[in-house]
């Protein structure tokens, strides 16, 4: 059935739009397995951010490049030590956040009774 859409506009016009029908795709494993499913769009939105973090350094490496920054003065610098074990630490909070997870064994299934809070 159309509908008549008014807007600012200075015409009228019918559309055929339906309502929004939600889907089930939470509850759907499309490799067999939810764990892999959870674990492609891990791998899907670490990629994806790789990526975008990748281009940003490549915009921002010929913006210096036209102010005179090189790619060698980039390549030969060297990080104080103070900068050397603050880089470190994110490196090492950044690999934990991203594979304890990878590492970890449940001994409990999902539907398991839990302890009630004291």
């Amino acid at each position: 059935m159309a509908k008549t859409v008014k807007s600012d506009l200075k015409t009228e016009r019918a559309t055929y739009a339906s309502d929004f029908i939600p889907s089930d795709v939470e509850n759907v494993s499309f490799l067999g397995d939810p764990i892999l499913d959870n674990m492609m769009t891990t791998m899907v939105a670490v990629c994806s951010e790789v990526w975008s973090n990748r281009r940003r350094t490549r915009v921002i490496e010929r913006l210096l490049a036209e102010k005179g920054i090189t790619e060698e003065m980039i390549e030969n610098y060297m990080p104080s030590e103070e900068e050397e074990a603050a880089w470190q630490a994110e490196r090492d909070r950044f690999i934990a956040m991203a594979f304890e997870p990878l590492i970890r064994r449940s001994s409990l299934p999902v539907d398991a009774d839990w302890p009630a809070d004291d």
